[in-house]
Order: structure tokens, then sequence, then C-alpha cells
């Protein structure tokens, strides 16, 4: 019986030594360990998932602008440098974004130019005889000239979008990132192009003959108006790549192809563009960049379509949101 009286109370002590009331002082600093090196992953998983807009919106001043245009089985080829461009422009509309949530995302651009100008000519041939009256054996003079004047306008209206899903590898694209740090981009989708063409043409034929007993004075004009509208879809492909120069300073590259032949007889389109970007905020980048647009279209079944190819310098905004 002693030694129960002793037992009991070293049980009942080891007991609430045991308890978990015993470990309520020494708990909290381990708590708070784990805590501190729980949000340092979560955070950084949670920036990569969230939500990012890349917008671009900028301006392209071809230097040579060549286009061969096609209506009705008629052809015109148009060289322009830069001012007959700007001469002729009457609507302009250039941006690009991109939607991304990790690495998955959507693309999406729209180009769209308008232009519009004038042509005309003049073309002349005259025919001088020249005989001896048999009577009189005075000599006699005859001239038939005939005459055309050429007088039309054209305008040619090009809207180009572009939707694709996006998938990035690398880092994410941010205004200012570590030297050396690079972001890839890879998209797939379709290219929906509307083209217009379309041109009024006036011909005025003139005759006049001038001879010792008549003359004579004859003109008739005839218009002429022809339009052509089409809208396809070409399947797209292309990339995009960033790569980080310093605090300041990216260096960048775009590629795209689209069309393949598979929307016409003739059915083809490209951007090719290098540049660098300059970091002006914390959001906000200015872009400077050398670019190619080529853009072949001949639709089935008929003779129209046209075969357009630019290259020049592109200024540009770049606005990062997250």
């Amino acid at each position: 019986m002693i030694r129960h009286h002793f037992i009991a109370p070293i049980i009942i002590g080891l007991a609430s030594f045991a308890s978990p009331a015993s470990f309520a002082a020494p708990a909290p600093p381990l708590r708070v360990a784990q805590q501190d090196a729980v949000p340092t992953d979560t955070t950084d998983a949670e920036e990569d998932n969230n939500w990012r807009l890349n917008l671009d919106l900028y301006g392209f001043a071809p230097l040579s602008a060549d286009t061969d245009v096609t209506l009705n089985g008629n052809s015109d080829t148009l060289s322009w440098d830069l001012r007959d461009v700007l001469d002729h422009l009457t609507g302009l509309m250039t941006v690009r974004a991109g939607l991304e949530k990790g690495r998955w995302g959507l693309q999406t651009a729209l180009n769209y130019s308008r232009f519009a100008g004038d042509f005309g000519g003049s073309s002349w041939t005259s025919l001088d005889r020249s005989r001896n009256r048999r009577l009189t054996g005075d000599e006699v003079n005859r001239r038939l000239t005939l005459r055309g004047d050429l007088d039309g306008d054209f305008q040619l209206e090009q809207a180009m979008v572009d939707v694709a899903l996006r998938y990035r590898a690398g880092a994410v694209q941010r205004p200012r990132m570590e030297p050396g740090e690079a972001t890839f981009v890879g998209f797939a989708g379709a290219r929906i192009v509307g083209g217009t063409i379309s041109g009024d043409v006036d011909v005025k034929l003139a005759s006049s003959y001038e001879g010792p007993i008549l003359e004579s004075e004859r003109s008739k004009t005839q218009s002429f108006d022809s339009a052509w509208s089409h809208t396809w879809v070409q399947p797209l492909i292309g990339m995009h790549a960033n790569y980080t120069l310093s605090d300041d300073w990216q260096a960048f590259l775009y590629l795209d192809a689209a069309g393949f032949g598979l929307s016409g007889r003739e059915d083809l389109s490209g951007i090719a563009q290098a540049g660098i970007a300059y970091t002006i905020g914390n959001s906000t980048q200015l872009s400077l960049s050398y670019k190619y647009f080529g853009l072949n279209y001949l639709a089935d079944g008929s003779d129209n379509g046209y075969d357009a190819k630019q290259h020049g310098l592109n200024v540009g905004l770049r606005i990062l949101f997250e």
C-alpha cells in the first residue's frame, strides 16, 4: 500500500507534464518559424500565376512599299517611298496585345491601313500627209491627230486581325529584369484578312483633222468603275523573344508566317521585326525596331488580288500591366 501511494503521484505528475498545456509556452516560436518559411514559396507561385497584360502601340513608317494590284485581270504596280506613303495614307491603326496567366495565354493584333490616290496621263499620235495637186501642182498638207487622256483614282484598304494561343518559356517579361534574363513565347492561331480594291477611271478620246478644205474635231469620254472586296482566314504560327541587356535596355525579336496557300491560288503573309526597348518607368517602354511585312494573295476562280511588300522603321510604346 505504501508503494501505491508513492507511485500514484509520480504517474499524475508525468501525465500533467506530458499534457498539451505543459507545452503552451515553447509552442509559439515553433509556429512562427513555420509561418515565416511558407509564405515565401507561396508568394513566388502566386506572382507567377498572376494575370498579366502586355500592350504594344506602334507606328510603322515604311521606307519602301511596293504593291502589285490586280483588278479584273488588269494589273498595276505602285512603288512608293516614305513620302509617297504619307501622301496617300488616309487611315492607320496598329496594336498588339498579349494576356497571360502562368505560362499560357492569348495573343491578338490589329493592323489596319487605307491608301487612296490618283493617277493620270496623256498620249497622242499625229499622222502628217502631204501631196501635190494634179491640176495646179500645189502642195497639200493634211494632219490627223489622235489623243487619249487618262484620269483615275484608286483605293486600297486592308485589315488584319490575329488571334492565337501562346505559351511562354523562360522568365516573366517585365519592363525591368535582371541582365541576362530571357523570355520566349511561341504562338499558333488564325489571321483574318480583309482586303478591298476599288478604282474609277475616266478615259477621254479625241481626234482632230486639219486639211485644206475641212477641219474637224471630235471627243468622247468614257468612265470605268471597278471594285473587289474579299475576306479570308489564314493559319498563323509565330514567336517572339526578349533578352535583357541591362537594367534599362532590352532587345527583342518577332517573327510570324500565315496562309501557306490554303485560302487562295496564292496566299502567304509574314512579319519579321527586330529592335530594342528602353524602360522609362515601372511599366512602360519605348521601342525602336526595323520591320518587314509581306502579303501575297490571288483569289481562286478570279483575277483579283494584290502583292504588297513593305519594310522600314517601327516606333512603339510598350505597356506591361501586372
